[in-house]
């Protein structure tokens, strides 16, 4: 991948915070930053840096003992490197960021996710036989299905990374047609009076999606997974993990949105407790085809709640998880609640809060079965992951 590594001088002195260094990138962070450890040991987390390149580096911050850095000049670059498509890419104010990996080549990208989740598995311990193989996403370009853009009513876009700048985006190459058909609508409106923003704020918000006419200002959308094919791969991988299970095992479903995995789940189950913390996506769940489904709007980061429905489900054979970023962040006590659980399939998409909760659960009695990992944003270090449970 990479020729003869050149020797890293190491004289170079940090001494002043502003001296640049010279060091080989020997891993990659999880927000896709190269980790660059310099000539005095301490580490450097390091954007537009890939694995195996040398590079020299200009400290531009830190935090704690994690100092930040810019690359100054590549001495060695890595084969997988290829010249961005999307015009808006860097790292500096006034460029997007939001898709950092835009620099290597889509094989590339997929190997690093696939070696994070299996060293994370290595350091559980978890055998290399109940991983399974990344999933690609089946195109690497135009799969986004929605965006939040910002706008001072004067520009509009996306901020740039770790800046309160906003970069003004004329197109996205990871959005789908019809949301790139939605930006260039909405550009072409500017300047806009009404979206300029209140008093000590610096933007609005403009949400799009595509199945969606027009827009949601400064109102988030009800969550749904960013991309649709990969989206449907979820749901079949759900669909076959549960046809082995009886179609009486009730079955309690934590962060339902508007039923993505529900509708799965009632092919499948007699009794489905659809539970969900947002009223308006429990709407549309029950606006639709429903049979067998009882929905419940509930706080589910909030211990006394969730302890109140575990009580009301002791029941429960089937737990399905599908939290937002932050994970669970309940007391792993409230599950024992459920006394007569045997499985759990909980879809993360960021690795450290599953290792956290699945630690969590094993304290409880349960071990893993299987894990998948799958490729749901190309261009970003983000990965998810699909996995089972079972009661020891």
């Amino acid at each position: 991948m990479l020729g003869p590594r050149r020797k890293v001088p190491a004289s170079t002195s940090l001494n002043n915070r502003s001296s640049s260094f010279t060091g080989h990138v020997r891993d990659l962070a999880s927000d896709g930053r190269g980790v660059v450890t310099a000539p005095d040991g301490k580490v450097f987390l390091v954007a537009g840096a890939w694995l195996g390149e040398v590079v020299e580096v200009s400290p531009t911050g830190g935090k704690g003992q994690i100092g930040f850095g810019a690359v100054k000049t590549r001495l060695e670059s890595a084969s997988v490197r290829r010249q961005p498509p999307c015009r808006h890419h860097g790292f500096e104010d006034g460029q997007c960021g939001g898709c950092p990996w835009q620099f290597v080549d889509y094989p590339a990208q997929l190997s690093a996710k696939d070696q994070r989740v299996r060293a994370m598995c290595t350091q559980l311990d978890i055998s290399a036989e109940l991983i399974q193989p990344i999933v690609a996403a089946p195109g690497e370009w135009q799969y986004r299905n929605r965006a939040q853009f910002k706008t001072d009513g004067e520009l509009l876009g996306y901020v740039s990374t770790g800046s309160n700048t906003l970069a003004d985006i004329h197109t996205c190459s990871v959005l789908t047609p019809a949301n790139q058909a939605s930006l260039k609508q909405l550009r072409a409106r500017l300047p806009v009076q009404q979206w300029r923003p209140e008093k000590r704020h610096r933007w609005r918000t403009l949400n799009i999606d595509d199945t969606l006419e027009g827009m949601s200002v400064d109102e988030r959308l009800p969550f749904r997974q960013g991309n649709s094919a990969q989206n449907v791969f979820m749901q079949r991988w759900l669909a076959r993990q549960i046809k082995d299970y009886s179609t009486d095992w009730p079955v309690l479903e934590f962060f339902c949105g508007t039923g993505n995995f529900t509708t799965v789940l009632a092919k499948h189950f007699h009794t489905v407790t659809a539970v969900e913390g947002n009223r308006r996506a429990l709407d549309a769940l029950d606006a639709g085809p429903s049979a067998g489904v009882v929905t419940v709007c509930c706080d589910l980061f909030d211990d006394a709640a969730v302890d109140v429905l575990c009580k009301k489900n002791t029941q429960t054979k089937v737990l399905v998880l599908d939290p937002p970023r932050d994970g669970l962040k309940i007391r792993p006590p409230v599950f024992r609640r459920l006394r007569d659980l045997e499985v759990i399939f909980y879809m993360s998409c960021d690795l450290a809060t599953w290792r956290r909760d699945y630690q969590d659960f094993c304290s409880a009695g349960f071990s893993l079965a299987e894990l998948q990992a799958i490729d749901l944003f190309p261009q970003t270090p983000h990965v998810e992951v699909l996995s089972v449970l079972c009661r020891r």
